[in-house]
């Protein structure tokens, strides 16, 4: 570990934590954490008011005919559009790259037994990208292909001035290196990383399951088993039936045993789609609280955004995953983070162009057949449907989507892209907010440039995360915490507790990243005063360090604050005191706090220490 002076913030860090033993706000009992209060229910409120007016964010990249960036326009050549609604235009910046020779300081450095999840102290830098290897949805001669693209792109390409990630996602998410700007570091990183090919994904049914490859089976029926007249067809590849009770018997086995074997494979394609857009929404949560428009590089051949086809056994087993994926990418626009999917097979040959096949079929007949035109067509449809989903998730988060041999460019135009960006925001005309997905465009009042930006939202009332049903997508970052959540910042401390006590996990959480609401309290007086509440979990998951879970403590802190009491928080952060009891023993703490108000939250971790009695 390197040594070094800390810095302001540090020292701020330090304060702030070091005051959490003498903190005591009136009116804000329930935050402090004295049980008693705790288990005492809180007032109820006879209004409330939503102070909260939802702001709709949208970055903007411009660039020219050249595809370099354009840094010279004003809020005045921006026009957006909202279901075709002009919108008035609130708030606007710029971002350029950072100036040649500049040169951001080192993160501070922690003191022992405190952990946080505010990005400027875990990654110190407003310029990143994370570089996601999609074993899960790859296949292993394009991973391999992949890696040397990405080698000979950072033997040249580096900017000090940018840091990148990279995490690898097979069963799981996992990071290969976290945030640095030292090209030796990432080329370790990328040197360790071994193609594999994932247990789900190797069972992804990725098999050809026409009626042909699983023929009706030799069965010896009498002719009273026969459902009807065997039917005839001029095309001895189709099926004579598609099941019914006017086919035979043999038949109807035939259709069923193909339908099992689609229902079986596109259920692993929902685990494999699931996984994926689950590792997605982990790294927009990641990179959440980091200021600015952030990229995620995503290498990987992708998944079908929709799963049907001709026959029969298709039409029954159709699905689509195209709403998954808006409510993900929805996600990333809230996080600002715009995705660039690299298409990692680059331009591969179809079978009717390989000069592997000699055009003959095992008897030596010409397979130019109607057999041969189907494979053509389902290969073109399945390479059709998962360029599809790259493309739009590049496209829903105003990133890009690259088709083609030449990766380590691809990388270079990636980064460079989002170098320099416009941020916009504005205040929907329409205050209905009903779920609803609305439509967003961003126009320039200049001819001749290129914009990219999100291409909508879903109209959801901030409050509304506390009934949206996903508790659970909290408790389940905080046990996986592969990747830290920063919708929620907050510090804590883990002191190493006296003999015969509880450990104490003490929170300070930025109350800048908390909602607050407005309450009107009548309290038995005339005129009501009023009050801001506050209603927040504080979650601790202790596992051993081999990783097995052990216990967990939960506190709830739901307070209405007086304006004093709130004006001080609003400076110090809130607090909280979350005793755990454990045996003697070395630790491993997952932390984690969420906004009952809106459903967001944010998760760290921490080493812990029990001494023996």
């Amino acid at each position: 570990m390197i040594a070094i002076e800390p810095s302001l913030t540090h020292m701020r860090t330090v304060n702030l934590l070091l005051r959490l033993k003498t903190l005591s706000l009136v009116g804000c009992i329930a935050l402090a954490g004295a049980p008693e209060a705790q288990s005492q229910p809180p007032a109820q409120s006879e209004l409330v008011i939503r102070a909260t007016t939802r702001m709709v964010a949208v970055d903007v990249v411009v660039t020219d005919r050249d595809g370099h960036p354009v840094t010279d326009l004003t809020k005045n050549d921006f026009t957006i559009l909202e279901d075709a609604r002009p919108q008035t235009i609130a708030t606007f910046s710029a971002s350029s790259p950072p100036v040649s020779g500049s040169r951001q300081g080192l993160p501070p450095l922690l003191p022992q037994h405190v952990t946080t999840n505010r990005p400027d102290v875990i990654e110190g830098d407003d310029h990143i990208a994370v570089l996601l290897l999609d074993g899960l949805n790859t296949p292993i001669q394009s991973q391999q292909y992949l890696k040397q693209q990405m080698l000979k792109w950072l033997a040249g390409h580096l900017d000090p001035h940018r840091k990148l990630a990279v995490v690898v996602l097979s069963e799981r998410l996992a990071v290969l290196q976290d945030f640095t700007s030292n090209p030796e570091f990432l080329k370790a990183a990328l040197e360790r990383y071994q193609t594999s090919s994932a247990a789900v994904a190797r069972n992804g049914g990725e098999r050809d399951l026409s009626s042909t490859e699983i023929t009706a089976p030799e069965i010896s029926l009498p002719s009273q088993a026969v459902g009807g007249p065997a039917p005839t067809t001029s095309d001895p590849t189709m099926p004579a039936t598609s099941g019914g009770s006017s086919d035979t018997i043999q038949n109807d086995i035939a259709y069923m045993m193909r339908r099992f074997e689609k229902n079986a494979a596109n259920f692993a394609r929902d685990v494999r789609v699931s996984i994926t857009l689950d590792a997605l929404q982990q790294i927009a949560r990641y990179l959440a609280g980091q200021r600015g428009r952030k990229s995620l590089l995503w290498f990987s051949t992708g998944f079908p955004i929709a799963v049907t086809g001709i026959n029969p056994e298709d039409m029954a087993t159709a699905r689509t995953y195209g709403d998954k994926l808006r409510a993900t990418t929805n996600l990333l626009n809230d996080a600002h983070v715009a995705i660039y999917a690299i298409d990692a097979s680059g331009l591969l040959v179809g079978n009717l162009s390989d000069p592997s096949q000699s055009g003959r079929d095992a008897n030596g007949r010409i397979a130019l057949t109607v057999e041969a035109n189907r494979k053509l067509s389902n290969e073109d449809f399945a390479r059709m449907t998962t360029s599809d989903t790259l493309e739009r998730a590049a496209a829903d988060t105003g990133g890009r989507f690259f088709h083609g041999n030449d990766i380590a460019n691809s990388i270079a135009i990636s980064l460079q892209d989002s170098s320099s960006y416009y941020l916009l925001g504005y205040y929907p005309s329409n205050k209905k907010f009903d779920g609803r997905f609305r439509q967003v465009r961003v126009k320039l009042n200049r001819p001749g440039l290129t914009i990219r930006s999100r291409q909508g939202y879903f109209a959801i009332e901030p409050s509304q995360g506390q009934k949206n049903g996903k508790q659970n997508d909290f408790k389940a970052a905080i046990s996986s915490n592969v990747l830290p959540s920063t919708q929620v910042t907050f510090m804590a401390r883990a002191l190493p507790p006296a003999r015969n006590t509880d450990l104490v996990v003490e929170f300070a959480v930025d109350s800048s990243t908390v909602s607050f609401e407005t309450v009107a309290m009548t309290e038995g007086t005339a005129s009501p005063v009023a009050r801001k509440n506050c209603n927040l979990t504080f979650e601790v998951q202790a596992y051993t360090r081999e990783g097995k879970f052990v216990k967990a403590a939960v506190q709830e802190a739901n307070a209405d604050l007086e304006l004093q009491s709130y004006e001080r928080v609003l400076k110090q952060g809130v607090p909280m005191k979350v005793p755990i009891s454990l045996a003697p023993g070395n630790y491993v703490l997952h932390l984690g706090v969420r906004d009952n108000h809106t459903g967001l939250f944010g998760t760290a971790e921490i080493p812990a220490e029990i001494g023996k009695n």
